[in-house]
């Protein structure tokens, strides 16, 4: 299910909207505005493997997708 975050550029409300195809209307849930911007969000995923904390091997950050790291460093 397509689940996207936008921000409200009236009132600055962060909200997330599920939108099934490309004839949705959405509006901010606080003020009802449509003066809206799609937000950058990562998808999450679950997993029955064991959490490590560091990236799989050629991997890369998960936030900007450098290969080499966390944002480049």
């Amino acid at each position: 299910m397509p689940i996207f975050e936008y921000v409200c550029n009236d009132c600055n409300h962060k909200f997330e909207q599920l939108v099934m195809n490309g004839s949705t209307v959405v509006k901010c849930k606080s003020c009802e505005g449509e003066n809206l911007r799609k937000l950058f969000s990562v998808f999450a995923s679950t997993s029955s493997e064991p959490s490590y904390g560091g990236f799989p091997e050629g991997g890369g950050c998960g936030r900007c997708g450098d290969p080499n790291g966390p944002c480049g460093s």
